[in-house]
């Protein structure tokens, strides 16, 4: 029997609605109520969105897989660049554990590599089954569930600038997130599907920081009942914190403090790994204790996973990353997870602070590792010499360990709030 993967359209659209529906029926109604709702949702983006793709496995004219790839725009090390997200994976329940989906996920690696994106991207369903065919991890997602008091003050003339956003104000949330994107490395600009549930959510609070009549600040947020029988306790959940200097967010931030007679907690959650040092107390309301001495703050999330396809490609697309100053030939020997082989590439650091491919004929130092291990240095999501100590990086020079450690140190972790 003959595999094909190829594009769906609206005549597909019954057998997908059954595929998806069972995928994730997580908060769904999969019976026609379910399918009514989500068939013109469906229908409108496989006619009109051109970053929205809608691609399905056939086996003798059989629908047996579907799924979605989106066409991202990224910042990679400063500089928006094109990325391929892989979404709603779905496998129909009558043929699981035959392969289906590593196959859909061989195809979104050779779209990726076609389509000219520099990397592969996901939020996994099964982190396991993604790690096994060389995704590495991206930063973790820090959520922190806290007294709203404890939340910085802002200035009283910032709060002046704040005013409540609303649908008319959509393009000005679009170009402020935009600029918030280019400023942060692994932020991804905002895509259809993301665009038009900003447009039908009317649940949302979204509250603006404006100056001299530009929009350089906003933060969403939703009120929920803590109490079925006392109206007044409740907790706020933050979905989003979009801020171009670190003035505005401590302008939001304190506009949150100022709803504590409302909600007395606050749900937020943030990828960058150094927000509890700006709290007066990071403690959460949790009040666990874990020993030896320590006060929970919050939970962490593994959320997007990376694969760089074609690490040359990478490389050559990125030759604008700006490394220490330093003179050396890198050659790394990388085990590919997916086509259980291994393979190598020599990278050439110079003195201006650039990386190239070089020739392999020569290197200084040899890194041995997995091609999910060197997606994550190469994004700077994790340390060098913190992977030696745990054996996932193995040098052949050790005392190259110090220097390697520093050239791959990326300032910001990658991280993105997309959800696809």
């Amino acid at each position: 029997m003959k595999r094909v993967i190829k594009p769906l359209t609206s005549e597909h659209i019954e057998d997908y609605l059954t595929i998806y529906l069972n995928a994730y029926p997580a908060y769904k109604n999969i019976g026609d109520e379910g399918r009514e709702k989500y068939r013109p949702k469906v229908l409108f983006s496989m006619e009109n969105d051109k970053h929205i793709h809608f691609y399905g496995l056939f086996e003798d004219d059989e629908l047996l897989a579907t799924m979605k790839l989106i066409d991202l725009s990224v910042n990679f090390f400063g500089k928006i660049q094109p990325a391929s997200g892989l979404m709603a994976l779905g496998v129909h329940p009558l043929h699981k554990k035959k392969g289906v989906a590593k196959d859909m996920v061989k195809f979104f690696e050779k779209y990726t590599k076609e389509s000219g994106s520099l990397v592969a991207m996901l939020l996994p369903f099964r982190i396991d089954f993604y790690r096994q065919m060389g995704y590495g991890y991206g930063s973790k997602l820090d959520e922190y569930r806290i007294p709203t008091v404890n939340l910085p003050k802002a200035d009283k003339d910032s709060l002046c600038k704040l005013k409540f956003l609303s649908a008319s104000d959509l393009d000005d949330m679009l170009c402020c997130h935009r600029i918030f994107a280019s400023k942060n490395h692994g932020m991804a600009e905002k895509f259809e599907d993301e665009i038009r549930n900003m447009e039908s959510d009317s649940e949302t609070r979204r509250i603006g920081y404006v100056e001299n009549d530009k929009l350089l600040g906003y933060v969403s947020y939703r009120l929920v009942s803590e109490s079925d029988v006392n109206y007044t306790l409740n907790r706020m959940e933050v979905d989003e914190i979009v801020y171009l200097d670190s003035n505005i967010l401590k302008c939001l931030l304190g506009f949150l403090r100022n709803q504590s007679d409302l909600a007395q907690t606050i749900v937020l959650r943030t990828g960058n790994e150094n927000f509890y040092h700006i709290l007066p107390s990071p403690q959460d309301i949790s009040g666990n204790y874990i020993d030896f001495g320590y006060l929970q703050t919050n939970v962490s999330a593994v959320g997007n996973m990376y694969k760089i396809v074609d690490p040359k490609a990478f490389i050559n697309a990125t030759h604008y990353r700006k490394f220490i100053s330093c003179k050396l030939n890198v050659k790394f020997i990388y085990d590919d997870e997916l086509e259980h082989c291994t393979n190598s590439i020599t990278v050439g650091f110079e003195s201006d602070g650039s990386w190239h491919v070089a020739d392999d004929k020569y290197e200084d130092v040899t890194i041995k590792c997995k091609l999910s291990d060197l997606s994550s240095l190469f994004m700077g999501s994790c340390g060098l010499s913190s992977m030696m100590k745990l054996g996932a990086i193995k040098l052949s020079d050790p005392s190259y360990e110090d220097l390697l450690d520093m050239l791959f140190y990326c300032k910001q972790k990658p991280w993105t709030n997309t959800d696809y």
